[in-house]
């Protein structure tokens, strides 16, 4: 690095607050969509790393330290977690802060350094779910949930059938998403994809059968 270790420094504390400024924007935005698509918070979780260590941080990657640089947030509209019922849905947020990030998954700890694409060709994604159920099941919502494939990502009207559940998703740029008119284009394109799934779970429940 050519930066004086006081300049890297300066950098570092600029980047925090940054970071913590960003996010103070961010969360309201994504809680915001999932109040108007009437899902209440499940859980979050980092999609690439994990979660920072309470044992050890020495053993575990750097990058655990940043949670949230590709992150999972789900919300829920289901009436018992431990059955399905026609109609339940989940609603997923991915936020991907660095599309060079995810080029590297499965091939050991990225050297932040180092990555391929750099930082002005990569992008910042909101990726967008939703899975609903179109068929009834004794089984656990959780278990049946979790064994759907990630939906397409195309921002097509053609939702996919899989395994008793219709699935459909798009993308959004995240500056986008911060701008009144981004936000809500997607706000409307996520009650769009409510209303067609619905549609599906109720008007076409044979076609939902995988």
């Amino acid at each position: 690095m050519t930066t004086s270790t006081g300049d890297l420094f300066l950098q570092v504390r600029t980047a925090h607050r940054l970071l913590a400024a960003y996010y103070q924007r961010l969360h309201p935005k994504l809680n915001a969509l999932a109040t108007q698509a009437d899902a209440t918070f499940d859980f979050w979780t980092p999609q690439l790393f994990d979660k920072p260590a309470r044992a050890n941080p020495f053993k575990k990657w750097q990058w655990d330290l940043l949670p949230a640089a590709v992150t999972r947030y789900v919300f829920k509209r289901v009436v018992d977690t431990s059955k399905v019922t026609q109609g339940d849905y989940t609603l997923e947020l991915i936020v991907i802060n660095d599309t060079g990030i995810v080029k590297e998954k499965g091939k050991g700890q990225p050297d932040a350094l180092k990555l391929p694409q750099d930082v002005e060709s990569a992008q910042s994604l909101l990726r967008v779910g939703i899975y609903r159920a179109c068929e009834e099941s004794s089984k656990d919502y959780y278990a049946e949930w979790n064994s759907l494939a990630y939906p397409s990502y195309a921002d097509s009207d053609a939702y996919q059938r899989d395994k008793g559940f219709v699935t459909i998703g798009f993308e959004v740029p995240i500056a986008q998403l911060m701008t009144e008119e981004g936000f809500n284009a997607a706000n409307e394109k996520i009650a769009e994809y409510l209303t067609l799934t619905e549609q599906a779970a109720f008007s076409h429940t044979k076609e939902c059968e995988a």
